[in-house]
């Protein structure tokens, strides 16, 4: 019989089960405290709860998270991590180093049900959602890479996957990462990118007031981004930025804007850019195009990505250019895929 996996166990369904299996009412948080603040899973070895304790609970639960399969890095301290599941298939994940400071690139489904035209994701198709175990023991894996790091994380779901067409287990796995309990991260360091699925958007915002939502917005106008981004036929355009304008949240919204040479690149629709984002509290991040051998889109030239930058800045927005790292790797926004298990 197949153990259950402890990291799919929130900590109230931790302790009933401990309890019913004769344990103490505080073993279930000392538990916690060494799967997720001090990134051990190995009983054998926790210090605080006794040898016949620690030899029961062995038994009971299937420890371990998925397996590094491969591990390849760049330069620049990149680490993109291909990581087993259960079921044979498997999910990329990032590490990415910044100046002072990491980010967990993450994912929340293997593959992508969007097929958003620019994205290698999106030619996997949809394989199935993420659990929320599988999800935090990414966090746990790339921790590990880390060692004795205790500064600054940020998690950003901008891997693999739509994050709010996962809201239930995306959701479940948020719950312990902000936990005290267990991972203990702020939220302030948490953003979640969505193409806008407004029903769980809203979902998001209400359950965690404090993560940050960046929206893959690509486009200055509803037909190109509908050619690009086909969700936008069912999620609409009007109906996501109506709702921005209208929230009362106090932080900005994040517009990820991926620049495509000859498709969304040019002077005339940055000023249109302007225009659709007017009366939303907003900074843009402009993302030159990572490509992708496998796709027909090419990267502007630096001079075509500042003169983009200038006349949204001109018109007082605020934007950053976010060169991307991990390229050389395929590790960048946009570029994780895993086609017929090659990667």
């Amino acid at each position: 019989m197949t153990k259950p996996w402890i990291l799919e166990r929130n900590l109230t369904e931790l302790q009933e089960e401990l309890h019913a299996a004769g344990f103490r009412d505080y073993t279930a948080r000392q538990i916690f405290q060494w799967l997720y603040q001090k990134n051990n899973q190995d009983p054998s070895t926790w210090s605080n709860i006794n040898k016949k304790d620690r030899e029961k609970l062995a038994g009971l639960y299937d420890w371990n998270c998925g397996p590094v399969l491969s591990c390849q890095s760049d330069d620049q301290g990149t680490l993109k991590l291909l990581i087993g599941l259960a079921d044979g298939l498997k999910i990329e994940t990032v590490l990415i180093r910044e100046k002072d400071y990491y980010t967990f690139c993450l994912s929340t489904q293997v593959g992508c049900a969007l097929a958003c035209r620019f994205c290698a994701t999106g030619t996997m198709g949809l394989r199935r959602n993420l659990s929320a175990g599988e999800i935090v023991s990414q966090v746990l894996t790339l921790k590990k890479e880390l060692g004795d790091y205790s500064g600054k994380l940020n998690l950003v779901f901008m891997g693999m996957g739509e994050p709010l067409l996962n809201y239930e287990n995306l959701n479940l796995a948020l719950q312990r990462i902000v936990a005290a309990d267990a991972f203990n991260i702020s939220p302030r360091h948490i953003t979640v990118s969505t193409v806008g699925i407004l029903e769980n958007l809203k979902k998001l915002e209400r359950d965690f007031p404090q993560v940050r939502i960046a929206f893959s917005l690509n486009a200055p106008d509803d037909d190109l981004r509908v050619r690009l981004m086909p969700i936008s036929q069912r999620e609409s355009l009007d109906s996501l930025l109506a709702h921005f304008r209208g929230r009362k949240s106090r932080q900005r919204l994040t517009c990820e804007y991926v620049l495509l040479k000859g498709v969304n690149d040019s002077p005339v629709q940055a000023r249109d850019l302007v225009r659709l984002l007017r009366g939303i509290p907003a900074k843009v991040n402009l993302i030159p195009y990572n490509e992708n051998p496998s796709l027909p889109f090419q990267r502007p030239d630096e001079e075509a990505v500042e003169n983009f930058r200038g006349e949204l800045v001109r018109r007082g927005l605020t934007v950053i250019t976010r060169w991307s790292k991990g390229q050389s790797i395929a590790s960048a926004c946009g570029q994780l895929a895993i086609i017929n298990d090659k990667h």
